[in-house]
């Protein structure tokens, strides 16, 4: 009896170790078309979950912050993904007090839905920037974020969804979704 009490335990032990870490989709259709959009900075590498990411600008000047799309194909489509702005209780005013730029300085506006659009050719996997100047106006705080802070606090699964089209979905990271702009 013994014996076969300590088969039953190495026969259990192994169908929990046979277990792989599920890889992009694991060929499963319904993510055959879902990326991944957010921050490349995750702050704290032991604590993955603090929005805690900030990135200091002064007046006059110009910041990068990177955002990564994770996709493991190359598409005949591209994909749009979007970010906001978001000053919550600050008077900070984009136009007035700081401008999301291009790579070259051309100040970006945003859509209709108050977003800025990024576009990533063929869906291919990359890291590009969004640029923030700040101009000689005020000092302050604001957010960057990777869903639509309209639609409250970001949880999964009920707004996650970043950008989504007949032939694919976006998704936002749960963790670390927003990173705060000072304006000094």
């Amino acid at each position: 009896m013994k014996y076969i009490f300590k088969l039953l335990v190495a026969v259990l032990c192994c169908t929990f170790v046979g277990c792989d870490n599920d890889e992009w989709g694991n060929g499963d259709p319904a993510m055959e078309h879902v990326y991944y959009f957010g921050f490349e900075n995750w702050g704290d590498k032991n604590n993955f979950n603090n929005n805690k990411v900030q990135y200091n600008v002064d007046q006059g000047s110009t910041i990068e912050i990177p955002v990564q799309f994770h996709s493991e194909r190359i598409r005949s489509y591209d994909v749009v993904v979007y970010y906001y702005v978001s000053t919550g209780a600050s008077d900070l005013k984009r136009g007035v007090d700081y401008q999301i730029v291009d790579d070259k300085g051309t100040v970006l506006e945003p859509g209709a839905d108050n977003a800025f659009s990024m576009t990533f050719s063929q869906a291919k996997k990359d890291v590009k920037n969004i640029y923030v100047k700040a101009l000689n106006v005020n000092k302050g705080s604001f957010d960057v974020l990777t869903f639509d802070p309209v639609a409250g606090e970001i949880s999964h699964p009920d707004n996650i969804v970043n950008s989504q089209t007949k032939d694919y979905e976006v998704r936002a990271f749960t963790k670390n979704y927003k990173v705060k702009v000072n304006v000094k």
